[in-house]
């Protein structure tokens, strides 16, 4: 394989690399995520709090049936809107990783802030209702689905990282070929030895 081969060879496969690690590998997780998707359609539906329902904890402030809402619980909600019924279902249908990536991280925090609002509804006169539950259910769904494959290489990565560390390999030899070229080796018989036959006559002559 000649130099420019090999450079075009190796510039495909970080090409092929890089374009794999742009999508995220959901083998297992689909289902899982389709449900989170789905309970999060519910929560928005369900009584949240009281008379109040899922859609209605993304205006902060009080509801027209006297709920207050508190500004965590607003946070928790739009971070659920974003992480769930945005980015995780853009996630399914285009298996893009940066959204998979981002949609894990609102998630991972909704997640905790919900975890707060139950807290928070035990010292108000509105209890936490079944949309509260099934919007914890939802983000906990998401937040284990992305747990499970966003850090997890694909099939395709990891056929592309072989390329580029054979085409690196390649790369490697081309390289110590050109060096060896560059500066060769003088033949042994043209190797300018006299004045070491010179000092070991000398030394002979001495010993002797």
């Amino acid at each position: 394989m000649t130099e420019r081969n090999t450079t075009t060879a190796a510039y495909q496969a970080a090409q092929a690399e890089r374009r794999a690690a742009q999508t995220m590998d959901l083998q297992g997780q689909k289902l899982r995520l389709w449900i989170s998707v789905a309970a999060y359609i519910v929560y928005l539906i369900v009584p949240y709090a009281g008379s109040a329902h899922g859609w209605q904890v993304l205006s902060l402030g009080t509801t027209d049936d006297g709920v207050k809402i508190s500004l965590m619980e607003t946070v928790s909600a739009w971070l659920a809107l974003l992480g769930v019924g945005v980015l995780t279902t853009a996630t399914l249908l285009t298996r893009r990783a940066t959204f998979g990536l981002v949609a894990w991280m609102m998630v991972t925090v909704s997640l905790v802030v919900n975890l707060w609002g139950f807290w928070y509804r035990g010292s108000t006169a509105n209890a936490p209702a079944v949309g509260m539950w099934v919007g914890m259910f939802a983000t906990f769904l998401a937040f284990w689905g992305f747990s499970r494959v966003a850090l997890r290489r694909s099939p395709e990565q990891r056929a592309a990282a072989e390329k580029v560390r054979a085409s690196a390999g390649q790369l490697d030899k081309v390289g110590k070929i050109q060096s060896d070229i560059a500066s060769p080796q003088p033949p042994a018989m043209l190797v300018d030895d006299r004045r070491k036959k010179a000092a070991e006559r000398h030394r002979h002559q001495q010993q002797g």
